[in-house]
């Protein structure tokens, strides 16, 4: 499942419903103190129980403190409270737009009340609307008081029993809150529902700036319980679990049943008020310890910030390129405080650049709050958070809107002006290359290489006098140096996509114009994915453990669309079932990889093979020329 919004109420300086809109990746910007931070630490709160009475805002209304989270994605079917799956919908624990919202309540006082409810659209008639309180003994006496006709149903398990009910009563739904945890007792069901529930819920690692360092708990020891706590969440170990779980309930619990018998020959009437129970669930992770020593036997967090936060970089790098690979991951939430902390800049970097990765992986999300400028320089625009304290409260502001899918210029200077972002200094560019989006300018860039690798004269595209105009937006970055590079009169070569009627008729009429500073090019094929060949994808995939065994392409094929629908029915998925919007997530996920690990496999071999060498030769020998000018 993915976490679409979270809520908080009375949570520190949110004292008012305050909602924050989830994306893949979410960088958090403002000023010190403005409440950044406290969004990770309220998802802390609501994942891990990370509260304490301090969290208590101090301009509360009452001593409740609500973080609500809502997840997408929900399974179509899941197992609840018996062996047999079942609907989320049927069973109405999903809200009106078909997500599992989840709302934990901390009631502050001498001790914390915690309570958890959904909020749901479940069914209007008295009788139906507690079905999921029962279980199966006292649903089946219910149905036969009622006179629900229970022919044809299985009595042993509890879906079809209640969706028997509902065929009697009638189907209308209303929203209403339902208690999952919290002072029910152990007879109640939902116990049971809300711990089915519970397991599917992504983990959530924070990692803090400011985190205490001890033998047992610092910056190098988290990444370390985090890698354990995934590892305990994939399924073919978490069966494992729960068999041996439910061994150790069945031998234990025999033992107290026999030890009630013989307190029944005792005395009757004190046996009937006992029954056995095990209710403490174990605690796997407590029972592993990982730690990283070096060769003199000197635990890593014994060292110094820098070192430690190099194992940081390191762990998220590793996981980033695992997650690529693995479709099978437990989802999860990685939330970094000021990641670029005792940090050198070219640490930074690459730490930026495994958090994005990690934010394209599958069942990945990202949270990181930042204040340095060169670091959110490189985030796409679409993740960009912005938090100011108005005079009416906490305000939580979007760079980009979503509905009409336009930058939000507003936020965006807000962002520019908070960080004090300046583009990088360009007084070297000797010509602009404009071109659609990132993945265009890595793979030209690799191509450029290539060319060089092989013996080939020609322009080195990674060299600083060639500057990038980045014509569709991507990130802060570009949406800064666009404006600051189009107005240096450099001369321009433009290379665009040959399969969108608007960059047709701007090559047209840039070329028109005659200028021989401006010169601009329609690929032949639909995209440059087009250019690579299908041998350099299959290596790139197999190269991080993934299958594609692509057999052919074609000039127009639309590639990254082809890979993903390969790659995710070699996987053994449904492509048809998921929909048009999941399939294009999952194609432009594609196109990093076809843009940057492909292309490094290509060779001029190959590109002459796809008929792509003289092309791509030709816009390297015009931005040579060009430059020259």
């Amino acid at each position: 499942m993915k976490l679409e919004k979270i809520t908080l109420k009375n949570f520190r300086c949110y004292n008012t419903r305050t909602v924050f809109k989830v994306d893949d990746l979410n960088c958090l910007i403002g000023k010190n103190d403005v409440g950044k931070s406290t969004i990770l630490e309220g998802l802390e709160a609501f994942f891990n129980d990370g509260i304490d009475s301090g969290d208590l805002s101090t301009n509360s209304d009452g001593t409740e403190i609500e973080i609500t989270c809502e997840f997408s994605a929900v399974p179509d079917t899941i197992i609840l409270d018996t062996t047999i799956e079942t609907s989320p919908m049927e069973e109405g624990i999903l809200n009106e737009a078909g997500n599992l919202e989840i709302i934990r309540v901390f009631k502050i006082g001498k001790t914390i009340g915690k309570s958890i409810f959904l909020n749901v659209q479940n069914y209007a008639h008295a009788e139906l609307s507690n079905l999921l309180e029962l279980k199966n003994d006292t649903l089946k006496a219910k149905a036969q008081v009622l006179g629900v006709d229970l022919t044809g149903v299985t009595l042993t398990k509890n879906p079809p029993i209640r969706s028997a009910f509902r065929n009697h009563f009638g189907r209308d739904k209303v929203n209403m809150r339902i208690k999952v945890d919290g002072n029910l007792t152990t007879e109640n069901n939902l116990k049971a529902v809300w711990g089915k529930l519970k397991a599917m819920l992504p983990i959530f690692s924070l990692f803090k700036v400011d985190k205490n360092l001890d033998d047992k708990d610092g910056d190098v020891q988290d990444p370390m319980k985090s890698a354990i706590e995934e590892t305990l969440a994939i399924e073919a170990i978490r069966t494992r679990m729960e068999e041996i779980e439910n061994m150790v309930r069945l031998q234990s619990t025999d033992v107290a049943d026999r030890i009630i018998a013989k307190l029944k020959d005792i005395d009757a009437s004190l046996a009937e008020t006992l029954k056995s129970d095990l209710r403490k669930q174990p605690n796997w992770k407590g029972l592993f310890d990982l730690t990283l020593f070096n060769e003199d036997g000197i635990p890593l967090n014994k060292r110094g910030s820098g070192i430690r936060r190099l194992v940081l970089l390191s762990f998220f790098q590793a996981q980033a390129e695992k997650r690529k690979a693995d479709q099978s991951a437990p989802a999860i939430i990685y939330a970094i405080e000021e990641p670029e902390t005792s940090q050198h800049p070219n640490h930074q970097k690459l730490l930026i650049q495994a958090l994005i990765e990690l934010g394209e992986s599958e069942n990945t999300q990202v949270f990181f709050t930042s204040h340095s400028a060169n670091l959110v320089r490189e985030i796409p625009i679409q993740s960009l958070r912005y938090i100011t304290n108005t005079g009416a409260g906490l305000q939580i502001e979007y760079a980009w809107n979503f509905e009409t899918e336009e930058e939000i210029q507003e936020t965006i200077d807000s962002v520019i002006t908070t960080l004090g972002i300046l583009p990088n200094p360009k007084d070297s560019i000797k010509v602009l290359v404009y071109v659609e989006g990132n993945n265009d300018v890595l793979a030209l860039k690799r191509y450029s290489t290539i060319y060089q690798m092989e013996g080939e004269e020609t322009i080195d595209l990674n060299d600083p006098s060639v500057g990038w105009v980045i014509t569709g937006g991507s990130s802060l970055k570009h949406y800064v140096e666009n404006s600051y590079l189009s107005g240096l009169g450099k001369p321009e070569v433009h290379i665009y996509d040959g399969d969108d009627i608007t960059y047709i008729n701007a090559v047209k009429e840039i070329n028109a114009m005659g200028n021989p500073n401006k010169v601009a090019y329609n690929t032949s094929r639909r995209e440059l994915e087009n250019y690579l060949h299908y041998e350099a994808i299959n290596e790139a995939y197999s190269a991080n453990g993934s299958q594609c065994q692509l057999s052919a392409l074609d000039e127009q094929d639309d590639v990254p669309i082809i890979v993903a629908e390969h790659t995710y029915t070699l996987a053994g998925g449904d492509w048809a079932a998921l929909g048009f919007e999941k399939q294009k997530k999952k194609s432009d996920s594609k196109k990093k990889l076809l843009n940057t690990q492909a292309v490094e496999l290509m060779t001029l071999a190959r590109l002459k093979e796809t008929d792509g060498y003289t092309e791509i030769r030709g816009w390297l020998d015009q931005i040579e020329v060009s430059s020259r000018l």
